[in-house]
């Protein structure tokens, strides 16, 4: 394997794309708008996604992300492979002397994010998780007037997020509290700053394959119940493609959140039909978003070499110990104690 090292840092990053699957086209949009960053290098297996995607960007395309990373000169890597398949090419990445942003989850256990946190340690390199609704203003917004006492003590907070059932043959390949809930996990430990320590669930399936629809019940150190629904259940039919909600009790205040609103109206001839508005919208050929956000944020703190105070891998990694006991509790039926 090539050691990068710790080389000088050059004119632009250099970055190398492990994985041209749906969510790419998401980093694909924000680099092109991103100044002195440059894709130089992608690993796909599909070849004709590869080939099109290197002829279009002008970099080289590689069949093996291991190749990719042992042949070129790489700064940055982005780990978007499926969430079973987070792990090596993040701690080759790593090894090699890169810095790394891997789509959420960090893994699909928390051993293996151990082994990747530790590694980014050991090779001085920065390694950040896909955490994105940490950037979406309306949950910093909700966050701060929680943090700042403005409902009191919190009681309790429900999070939904359901998405359209034409997904799921996709992304049955793993649990969806790996996909879905883990967004919602990582929210309520963001908004409440405890550490859950008891989880109760209930799943149910239409297919056989794995289960399409979760509750979860978490209680929190500081007395909090949160509430998690998650399922692939969204009909064709539906207005969005998703439907995410939030509802934060405390004692002396609630917030409500739904996405996406419905503040788009239109009255015609088909009768009266709501646009989805989401926060993450393209206008002009350019991306404005929160993903948009996060990405701008790595690669600046790729440039200062300094760790991010927003995407901690720590909290990566205990989001996915958290859906690991959610997954058990809904697998035997019995409430699962986190240890401290």
């Amino acid at each position: 394997m090539v050691n990068h090292g710790h080389r000088q840092a050059a004119a632009y990053i250099r970055v190398g794309m492990i994985g041209l699957g749906r969510f790419s086209h998401f980093h694909l949009k924000c680099l092109r708008q991103l100044a002195n960053v440059k894709l130089v290098a992608v690993a796909e297996l599909s070849e004709t996604t590869r080939l099109e995607t290197a002829e279009e960007w002008g970099c080289a395309g590689y069949a093996s992300w291991q190749e990719m990373i042992d042949t070129e000169r790489l700064d940055v890597v982005i780990v978007l492979t499926p969430e079973m398949h987070h792990a090596e090419p993040t701690l080759a990445a790593l090894q090699a002397g890169c810095h790394v942003f891997v789509e959420k989850p960090i893994a699909l256990t928390e051993q293996d994010a151990e082994r990747m946190i530790e590694t980014a340690k050991q090779n001085n390199r920065l390694l950040m998780v896909g955490h994105v609704l940490r950037f979406d203003p309306r949950m910093l917004a909700a966050r701060q007037a929680v943090q700042q006492g403005e409902l009191g003590k919190v009681r309790s907070i429900y999070s939904r997020r359901n998405n359209p059932s034409r997904y799921f043959s996709l992304y049955e390949r793993t649990n969806l509290m790996y996909i879905l809930g883990i967004h919602d996990i990582d929210l309520q430990r963001w908004m409440t700053g405890a550490e859950v320590v008891e989880v109760f669930a209930r799943s149910s399936s239409s297919t056989g394959n794995g289960p399409d629809l979760i509750w979860a019940m978490l209680t929190f150190s500081d007395g909090t119940i949160g509430v998690i629904e998650n399922n692939w259940l969204i009909s064709k039919q539906s207005p969005a493609e998703m439907d995410v909600r939030m509802e934060i009790v405390g004692e002396e205040g609630i917030i409500h959140f739904q996405d996406p609103d419905q503040s788009l109206v239109f009255w015609n001839g088909h009768g009266v039909t709501h646009r989805a508005s989401y926060i993450w919208n393209e206008a002009y050929d350019s991306y404005a978003g929160y993903i948009f956000e996060e990405m701008k944020h790595f690669y600046q703190c790729v440039r200062d070499n300094t760790p991010s105070p927003i995407l901690l891998p720590e909290d990566a990694k205990e989001a996915v110990r958290v859906a690991e006991a959610i997954i058990l509790s809904s697998q035997t039926g019995q409430p699962v104690r986190l240890a401290p």
